[in-house]
């Protein structure tokens, strides 16, 4: 038997073990915390105004009252009706060699890279032509040339919230939600059912509509390898550190400019 058949023959048996959630369920658990984490980054937008603070402010914001008790709190009820642990509902949790973390994951990171990348090329101009009707404030929360238009205190505090929900709190309950629940729930569609998360996955940030492609071509490959290694950990690992990085490249555009 070959390495691929072996690999597939797994992924069925744990279908089996694990229950597969219908194509309607699926879409709701996917799309509707996205609606409504959006729906909280605009209503709490005009409260960061009058406060004084940036409007990536309200979208952290919206992260922590929204999206994270949301996610959350799906998962706790699940856990609730199956009888078990939040823990317990997470099957892919595969020990992975150090030597394949030390490869693997530098070449995710980087094909997250180039797949961000190269999106950069279009997203102006798809901004542009299909979404220049949307308020400045929500296209881009953190605009480098109005850095003066806030005080440096409130720079400061934002900075420090982007750091540790951006880049460790925000990822991290998004993929033991998507990677951790849902992927393994959808395994009985074999190859299809990482493309299929991650599509999901980029249509749930309706908060950044222009970077669904962007999205798929960066994150892919990860959704894929922690679908491959049956460890949702890779998956957190990719993901915040593309987040912690993006922080740390705006985080110093904007010190630089108080």
């Amino acid at each position: 038997m070959t390495t691929a058949a072996i690999a597939m023959g797994s992924a069925g048996n744990e279908s089996a073990r694990v229950r597969q959630l219908s194509t309607t369920r699926l879409l709701l658990l996917h799309l509707v915390p996205g609606i409504l984490m959006t729906a909280g980054f605009i209503l709490l937008a005009p409260l960061a105004k009058a406060l004084g603070f940036p409007p990536i402010t309200a979208l952290l914001a919206a992260i922590v009252v929204v999206l994270v008790p949301i996610e959350l709190g799906i998962l706790a009820l699940a856990a609730r009706a199956e009888g078990s642990s939040i823990a317990a509902l997470i099957p892919y949790r595969s020990p992975i060699a150090a030597r394949t973390w030390v490869w693997l994951l530098p070449v995710l990171i980087v094909l997250a890279f180039l797949g961000f990348g190269l999106h950069q090329a279009i997203e102006p101009a798809l901004i542009e032509r299909f979404f220049g009707w949307l308020p400045g404030w929500y296209v881009s929360p953190i605009v480098i040339d109005q850095v003066a238009t806030y005080s440096a205190t409130a720079w400061l505090l934002t900075l420090g919230a982007y750091f540790v929900i951006n880049g460790f709190l925000g990822p991290i309950v998004e993929e033991l939600y998507f990677r951790g629940y849902l992927l393994p729930r959808m395994d009985r569609f074999g190859r299809w059912a990482p493309l299929i998360n991650v599509t999901l996955f980029s249509l749930y940030h309706l908060w950044s509509p222009w970077q669904i492609v962007a999205r798929i071509l960066g994150l892919g490959p990860t959704v894929y390898a922690v679908w491959w290694k049956r460890n949702v950990r890779l998956g957190m690992a990719v993901h915040c550190t593309l987040n912690t990085l993006g922080v740390l490249i705006v985080a110093g555009m904007v010190l630089a400019r108080i």
